[in-house]
């Protein structure tokens, strides 16, 4: 009897090792990893309206691959019929989870906000531009989903 209540101790304890903290780390929401632009939207200020652009099939082959300090952007376009890609670069950036702020170095006085992150879904505010000459800055939302 002592062996067998000695066992379901010893199997608890490994059942309850920080290996499934380890393995559920994985299970929390973040920025890195790569994605690809489903869909944007531009939130004008002149005349309260959005205006939405659904990517292409090839402009969904444009990813954008975020390491803990880098993101390596890749861009594909159409031309001629053909689905070719047309750019590739990298760059250092920073982002504050707390807050959802996100620039690129160098940048810092033009951020990106991030507002809403889960697993699959990423959701990016650029509110530094005025689409319809008003002298109000709109919003371009851009919509990620997450390929890896």
């Amino acid at each position: 009897m002592g062996k067998i209540f000695l066992s379901v101790i010893l199997l608890s304890i490994i059942s309850c090792s920080s290996d499934d903290e380890v393995q559920n780390s994985g299970d929390k929401p973040a920025i890195v990893g790569k994605w690809y632009i489903e869909k944007s939207e531009i939130y004008r200020s002149l005349n309260p309206q959005i205006q939405t652009f659904y990517s292409t099939d090839c402009e969904k082959m444009s990813t954008h691959e975020f390491t803990p300090s880098h993101v390596m952007s890749i861009t594909f376009a159409q031309s001629n019929n053909t689905c070719v890609k047309t750019d590739a670069v990298a760059r250092k950036y920073m982002f504050d989870k707390g807050n959802g702020k996100f620039w690129y170095e160098g940048e810092e006085n033009y951020p990106y906000f991030v507002t809403k992150l889960t697993l699959s879904d990423m959701v990016m505010e650029d509110r530094t531009q005025d689409f319809d000459g008003d002298g109000i800055k709109d919003i371009l939302r851009r919509f990620y989903k997450r390929i890896n």
